[in-house]
């Protein structure tokens, strides 16, 4: 459980080795669960370590108290919280990310305890905080929505793909990757969290009513999330469900293989704060399809094909449609590797780093900077 990470946890993670490939001069304090620290063996001694309670209520109380108290003894310059949360009490500068508003959007993708936390923390410490950096001009819209602050204090900064996504061509190891994870030689895929965000009814609904079936199978990797039982049952229930694969966890070593064995990647998600497979899948070299709403039509630029996740039988077309005809596959897989070129994670922890001094130069602040870091395990 400790290496496996999801979107959160990737974008802390790539920021902190972004940062520690372009920023020689600052130091840098990571508050990190001890269940995280495997992420972070290698960091040069400029960035110091402490660690925070694993349990998450004891995490929470430990934010509001004891963190505020650790910033000030540290003579802190600039606090970032990666993580949506900040203390209430500011001791130096803040900077907080905000990944998305799902909490107000989709509330029961949150656990209740977690929700009530969010919604009475949050318009507070985006209020409070000196800068807040959203991952996409979707997200940025969402907060203003909900939080009406003058639009300049954000600052939109998009993540990037790490340079081990590329396309594997050898067989041997794709190969060894269908065996691994017991998948078929053709496949359409989706990776992420299976939760009913991600629209996967519909897109077996979509596989099932165009009799793909019978040409590709459909694998849906990723690890279980929440409410998934009814999409259990529907494909449990269908005609087709030996062409139905669920491998669970992809390991993060095999993802750059298991995109590259697949024929297409189909992200039909419903909201996204950012959306990074999509990026991740097209820089593998892999045609891309998804949904046409939230940041995702932003970050796939031209180098997609964008559906309604809400019209299945759009999505079934479309599918048909890429599945069938290799000179699109093959477009759409030259326009994604050119699209991720504007993707990088020294990019995103340049523009980070710039955020860091202008906010340090608000306050008037010149010491160290802060970045408290907590990587989620996955479901």
């Amino acid at each position: 459980m400790r290496n496996k990470i999801n979107g959160l946890g990737n974008y802390i993670k790539n920021l902190i080795w972004g940062l520690s490939r372009i920023d020689p001069g600052n130091e840098y304090i990571l508050f990190a669960t001890s269940d995280s620290f495997c992420h972070l063996e290698g960091l040069t001694k400029k960035f110091d370590i402490e660690f925070v309670p694993d349990n998450a209520a004891l995490r929470r109380t430990w934010e509001q108290t004891v963190l505020p108290w650790r910033l000030n003894q540290r003579r802190i310059d600039v606090f970032h919280g990666t993580a949506f949360i900040a203390p209430l009490v500011k001791t130096c500068a803040h900077v907080i990310s905000v990944h998305d508003m799902t909490f107000r959007l989709e509330p029961k993708r949150h656990l209740f305890h977690s929700q009530v936390y969010l919604r009475a923390m949050m318009p507070t410490l985006i209020r409070n905080s000196d800068r807040i950096i959203a991952v996409s001009e979707s997200a940025k819209k969402d907060i203003l929505n909900f939080v009406p602050i003058d639009d300049q204090k954000i600052s939109v900064i998009h993540h990037g793909v790490q340079e081990r996504f590329a396309p594997v061509k050898e067989e041997e190891k794709l190969a060894r990757i269908r065996s691994k994870y017991r998948l078929p030689e053709d496949f359409i895929l989706y990776l992420g969290v299976i939760e009913p965000r991600k629209n996967l009814e519909g897109l077996v609904e979509a596989y099932i009513g165009q009799n793909l079936a019978e040409r590709i199978n459909l694998v849906l990797a990723g690890g279980l999330g929440w409410d998934y039982s009814s999409l259990l049952v529907k494909i449990t229930n269908c005609k087709v469900k030996e062409s139905i694969h669920m491998p669970g966890y992809i390991d993060e070593a095999d993802l750059p293989a298991l995109y590259s064995a697949a024929r297409v990647f189909v992200y039909p998600s419903f909201y996204e704060g950012f959306g990074l497979p999509v990026l991740e899948a097209m820089a593998c070299g892999t045609p891309v399809i998804t949904s046409s709403v939230s940041s995702l039509p932003e970050v796939a630029g031209d180098a997609a094909i964008l559906v309604d996740p809400n019209n299945v039988n759009a999505l079934a077309a479309t599918l048909q449609r890429v599945v069938t005809d290799r000179e699109l596959r093959e477009e759409l897989s030259l326009r994604g590797l050119k699209r991720v070129k504007h993707f990088t994670w020294d990019e995103t922890a340049r523009k980070t780093l710039d955020v860091y001094g202008f906010a340090a130069r608000q306050a008037g602040k010149v010491r160290d900077t802060v970045v408290p870091h907590r990587i989620r395990r996955s479901a």
